[in-house]
């Protein structure tokens, strides 16, 4: 038993590597929060203003009736693009993982996504709550992020699932090319998706902002976690091998 834990997580802990990667995690942490801060207090409305007087300018409302920027193809490819961040998609892409990971008897990643993602819905629920100005009576549309835009439910989730994707397809590649590849990817899909917000006018700055913000957060706090555990496992192999 005692081999077992050993061979298991032995040399998964490299603790220089670690201490970089928590001062990495922790700036980031500390940008995170700032800017989350400061959508709340509502410090960057004036890009919002700005954002929305220009895309007025130059592309208008859809028609009469609507509130969109843009003619009907531009928004629809918006929505298209946004779609990357919407709860049906990601849904989809989670059952598929969890059957991937169960398929390779990789219990450990699948709780960890799980935790991730689950934990991530909860946040943006009660985030959403917070901010929404009525609660409906009806519990559909608060699972349908109908209750707030504050913050956008998209561009948070997309920050999430993405990032974390991207992470852990990452960490079982070698070459540092096509690591490089793979989190500029993910990194150029977040930001679509919260761009895809923002032009139609679907989102405010503000709301992409925060929603961009609030993931990263999240994901900061569930890496240092992470980092804990995998330092204690490791300590606790190492006191095995004595």
């Amino acid at each position: 038993m005692e081999e077992e834990i050993k061979s298991k997580y032995q040399h998964v802990f490299n603790y220089e590597a670690d201490r970089q990667r928590k001062h990495w995690a922790l700036i980031i942490l500390i940008v995170s929060t700032l800017i989350f801060s400061l959508t709340i207090l509502g410090l960057t409305d004036w890009i919002s203003n700005l954002t929305s007087s220009f895309l007025l300018n130059n592309l208008g409302y859809t028609n009469k009736w609507s509130t969109y920027f843009g003619p009907e193809w531009f928004v629809g490819i918006n929505k298209d693009i946004a779609a990357l961040g919407g709860f049906p998609l990601l849904f989809i892409f989670l059952v598929i993982i969890i059957i991937y990971y169960n398929l390779r008897k990789e219990s450990r990643r699948l709780w960890r996504l799980l935790f991730i993602m689950v934990g991530a819905g909860i946040l943006m629920l009660i985030s959403k709550t917070t901010f929404a100005h009525e609660i409906p009576d009806d519990p559909i549309e608060i699972l349908t992020n109908q209750i707030s835009s504050f913050p956008s439910g998209h561009a948070m989730m997309g920050t999430i699932f993405y990032t974390t994707l991207g992470v852990t397809i990452s960490r079982r590649q070698h070459s540092r090319k096509t690591k490089r590849l793979t989190l500029i990817t993910a990194t150029v899909i977040i930001i679509l998706i919260g761009i895809s917000r923002i032009l139609p006018g679907t989102h405010s700055v503000t709301e992409v902002f925060a929603g961009w913000s609030l993931g990263m957060i999240w994901l900061c706090l569930c890496w240092i976690l992470e980092r804990r555990i995998k330092k204690r496992l490791n300590e606790k192999a190492n006191s095995l091998s004595l």
